[in-house]
């Protein structure tokens, strides 16, 4: 497998505490994977390392010191567990992606839904795939779940749009005595 990988070390002043929280959060969403006790990894290319330069400036910035190096993996077998590893997390994410598609598509499905509700509905959804993209920029491995996750909130959009409720409808059903 041969994957040229990135890696970064850093270490931040105890307090604030919450600057800490912030690289973490930081390398979380770029889809870094901690290996060991603060070494993070990422797969090598143009976009990952400028995204641990501009990281590392920052930690810098903030009174921390940073190390960056590319490394490549002396053992195949290292470079097939990284890459699962990434596959693994990206996994459980769409998934959580598709579970959370999934209910909002269930609520559609109870009955037609208002206006009001409906818009709350596509906010969530408008989430779920602003969470999509930024999981499949993520992907550096291809995980197989980002087709359920897709083929999930395509599908919810579809029940809420054909469930949406003509606002005047319901009334005059009511009046009627229907």
């Amino acid at each position: 497998m041969d994957t040229p990988w990135l890696l970064c070390s850093y270490r931040l002043p105890r307090e604030p505490s919450r600057l800490r929280l912030a690289v973490w959060r930081r390398l979380r969403r770029l889809g870094a994977v901690m290996v060991h006790g603060g070494l993070w990894v990422l797969p090598r290319d143009h976009k990952t390392r400028e995204d641990f330069e501009w990281l590392s400036q920052e930690i810098e910035e903030r009174g921390g010191e940073v190390l960056l190096w590319e490394a490549r993996s002396l053992a195949t077998a290292q470079d097939t567990s990284l890459a699962a590893g990434f596959r693994t997390e990206s996994e459980e994410r769409y998934a959580e992606l598709a579970v959370a598609a999934e209910q909002l598509a269930r609520v559609a499905r109870r009955r037609p839904l208002k206006p009001a509700s409906v818009e709350q509905v596509m906010q969530r959804l408008r989430l779920l795939e602003r969470g999509l993209r930024l999981e499949r920029r993520r992907d550096y491995f291809r995980a197989p779940g980002r087709v359920t996750a897709e083929s999930a909130l395509r599908t919810s959009v579809e029940e809420v749009r054909a469930r949406t409720a003509a606002p005047g409808k319901e009334r005059r059903r009511r009046a009627v005595g229907h």
